[in-house]
């Protein structure tokens, strides 16, 4: 199985990346850390509407997208920035526009981490990107509470929620 697990946290090693690994060890797969790639923002000029690729020469039309079109899943992980996704994820949905449609009936998995509050709106935003690009969404996602580096290992409802969508994904593979 091929499922790329994408960290939109700026921290590396992070509470996030923690529950994303859990799952990622249950289903096998790719962790991707967007704060190690050139990623620019979408501007908007709609060739991509046009030509079917988008014009921008940067990691993500190089290197993430060919990754995204080759998986069979794709799980988004994000702490909670002002009740929504970390600005690295919202910049990686933004530009995932010039393949829509071509995500079609992929799993999605979501994975958040905050601190008690805002963790629905992520949820919600990661899980509209996967509706819009017509995934199927594996659960209602991951909600997992922590600030400081190493908090998320004490939430051990979160722990298992991120065993359980790993099971998930792999009951949705096998049909």
């Amino acid at each position: 199985m091929n499922i790329l697990y994408i960290s939109g946290s700026p921290r590396k090693d992070g509470n996030t990346e923690y529950l994303l690994n859990i799952s990622l060890e249950i289903t096998g797969g790719e962790l991707i850390r967007l704060s190690d790639y050139n990623i620019k923002y979408c501007n908007s000029c709609w060739v991509c509407q046009k030509t079917g690729i988008c014009p921008v020469k940067d990691d993500m039309n190089e290197k993430l997208i060919p990754k995204m079109l080759e998986s069979d899943g794709i799980v988004l992980g994000t702490p909670v920035y002002f009740n929504n996704v970390s600005a690295q994820l919202k910049t990686f949905i933004d530009r995932t526009w010039c393949i829509k449609g071509d995500l079609r009936n992929k799993i999605g998995g979501t994975i958040v981490v905050g601190r008690k509050y805002g963790a629905e709106s992520a949820i919600t935003a990661i899980n509209a990107f996967f509706l819009k690009h017509e995934m199927i969404v594996a659960n209602r996602g991951v909600s997992g509470i922590g600030y400081e580096k190493g908090d998320i290992e004490l939430d051990v409802e979160a722990v298992g929620a991120a065993e359980r969508l790993g099971y998930r994904i792999l009951e949705l593979l096998n049909g």
